[in-house]
């Protein structure tokens, strides 16, 4: 509605999605262009626009080795020449590619044989992280193969299981101190059964649905196997399959000998991240660069990642993190508009393989492009999830990393009238952690989680693109702000933080980092990618790089294992570490702290 004399334009919006039902009144100035009325674009009609395009259908969920997030990467690498960015990839393309698993196979060689008998197909289903190999062994019984000396339970307790095939139930009981459903996640899961049952030196591990009730009760309906799927952490180093219940009732009642023969074959296929560069545009250059970044994969149709795992379809993640690649796309066509204010370079980067590990930034970290030192970058602003923002407020992660991120984050949110929270280490489940534990300091602009985290409903209705365009304002003014900014900020490594809480707490920390898209060389083990210092580990001489093969006279095979024994070990417990740097095996000794967020 405009006002009698034309000068004041009325309109109502509710896009801010504050509150149901909230409609917010905005008054502007009217100024004619001249230009005949022709259509302006805004930066949230941009920002909107790249959501539903990345949010679609026809994208499949973009998930890891999917046409629809190949074709994402094509259309990001047009966006950033529309842009007119240098590009920044393999071969003067966009486009810097790499390896990532897709898929995991059971070969016909795969097969389950009791007391000589083999077991039809469908009777069993091995799991994603089996070792591939044969075990065999007379089966023995370990009820849930729970061991927790906290909750005073042990089902290995007179149990021998050496060199024996363990027989255990799915999930967890139902009483006493499992009606808490933290602890039934925790035990109920496959990795730690078999993990647990390496510990007691089981050769293989079967599980089977036959849960515990009352003599005159009746079992509720058999679960399905679940789903053979790739997992990027490594092999639980014993074969491991869940049998039918009738055949666990057999083995329970009548204990067998037992061959168990597993050929897995991990399927890759190539992704890609899509990187570009704003080059320095004023003459008085400074040394370093800025690095933006966002994830532009999801999870596809779902499946082990999806908060819904058994509704099998489209994820298409409009706020995880369409929102965030959108935000970077509009950043660079701010930033672009005034180059000649950049005495840095920006580089900008819209990562894969996120959802499945950290993938793509572990892979730009550790293999850079040409031109990119990332030790020398000043900061690195990640935007991962920013397309919620509600009452105005939004959350900036990594305030700790950098002993003026305050005095800059600060000024440049007044300047965009976004409400800024900022406190937080670097370290986090997004792709910041990678270059916090190579010593950059880090943000990452988070508008807060939702009902529809990976969930199929992380769609385009309820994205707030206004919001959106303001958290991609923000980025540019703090990328501004760094390339005109004459000294490097001071980064601050982080001890491990502790628990503040009045509560009982459990387990230990050792205060490292580990990179979680693995060795690069498929070696056994946790590789490090940083040490926070303060901790346990930096005490201990652990550095970046390591790869931790032991510790607490267990052996260590991937990020599983470490955790369940940091589960069991007690803070002040001095243990030796064994880890494999540069080619030497080394043993360490470590005293536990405190248990925290990072482990």
């Amino acid at each position: 509605m405009f006002s009698p004399d034309g000068a004041r334009l009325a309109f109502a919006s509710n896009r801010n999605h504050a509150r149901a039902g909230e409609t917010n009144l905005f008054i502007a100035r009217w100024e004619a262009d001249g230009t005949g009325g022709g259509k302006v674009v805004s930066a949230a009609d941009r920002f909107m626009a790249d959501v539903e395009w990345l949010a679609d259908d026809a994208r499949d969920g973009r998930g890891i080795g999917t046409s629809g997030l190949a074709e994402a990467g094509r259309w990001l690498a047009r966006r950033f020449q529309e842009i007119a960015l240098l590009p920044g990839g393999k071969e003067g393309t966009y486009l810097s590619p790499f390896m990532a698993p897709v898929e995991v196979i059971a070969e016909d060689e795969t097969a389950l044989a009791v007391a000589d008998e083999p077991i039809a197909r469908d009777a069993f289903q091995v799991t994603g992280f089996s070792a591939s190999g044969r075990a065999s062994g007379t089966v023995v019984f370990a009820g849930y193969g729970i061991t927790s000396e906290e909750h005073q339970v042990d089902d290995y307790a007179g149990v021998d299981a050496s060199g024996k095939i363990v027989l255990v139930r799915r999930f967890t009981p139902t009483g006493g101190v499992f009606e808490d459903t933290g602890l039934q996640q925790r035990f109920s899961a496959l990795r730690y059964k078999a993990w647990n049952a390496r510990q007691h030196g089981a050769a293989g591990l079967l599980v089977v649905d036959l849960l515990e009730v009352a003599p005159e009760a009746e079992l509720p309906e058999e679960a399905p196997f679940p789903k053979l799927s790739v997992d990027t952490k490594g092999d639980a180093g014993i074969p491991v399959a869940v049998i039918q219940r009738a055949l666990g009732q057999c083995l329970i009642d009548a204990p067998a000998d037992v061959v168990m023969n597993v050929r897995l074959t991990v399927v890759e296929k190539p992704t890609e991240n899509v990187v570009g560069r704003i080059p320095a545009g004023h003459p008085d250059r400074l040394a370093g660069a800025i690095l933006l970044g966002a994830h532009y994969d999801h999870i596809g149709l779902g499946g082990p990642h999806s908060l819904e795992p058994d509704r099998e379809e489209v994820h298409n993640g409009a706020d995880d993190n369409a929102s965030g690649v959108a935000a970077l796309l509009e950043a660079a066509r701010m930033l672009h508009a005034r180059r000649a204010e950049l005495r840095r370079d920006v580089w900008l980067v819209a990562f894969s393989g996120e959802e499945e590990g950290l993938l793509g930034s572990g892979h730009l970290v550790r293999n850079p492009p040409d031109g990119l030192d990332v030790g020398g970058l000043v900061a690195m602003v990640n935007m991962d999830m920013v397309g919620w923002l509600r009452d105005n407020k939004l959350t900036v992660l990594g305030g700790e990393s950098a002993e003026e991120w305050e005095e800059i984050v600060s000024p440049a949110c007044e300047e965009v009238r976004v409400e800024c929270a900022l406190g937080g280490d670097g370290y986090g489940p997004s792709d910041q952690t990678h270059f916090y534990a190579a010593g950059v300091p880090v943000l990452h602009l988070f508008t807060g989680t939702h009902h529809g985290y990976h969930r199929p409903s992380d769609d385009v209705e309820l994205i707030n693109a206004a919001g959106g365009a303001q958290v991609a304002a923000l980025t540019a003014e703090l990328a501004r702000s760094l390339a005109r900014r004459p000294e490097p900020l001071t980064y601050r490594a982080l001890p491990q933080p502790v628990t503040e809480a009045d509560t009982r707490s459990y387990g230990a920390s050792l205060g490292t980092v580990p990179d979680y898209a693995g060795d690069p060389e498929g070696r056994p083990g946790v590789l490090l990618s940083g040490v926070r210092a303060g901790s346990a580990a930096a005490a201990a001489g652990l550095q970046r790089g390591d790869l931790l093969v032991g510790l607490a006279g267990h052996e260590i095979r991937d990020i599983y294992d470490f955790v369940y024994i940091l589960r069991n070990a007690k803070p002040g417990q001095t243990v030796q570490v064994i880890v494999i740097r540069e080619g030497e095996r080394l043993t360490l000794e470590a005293t536990f702290g405190q248990r925290g967020r990072i482990r």
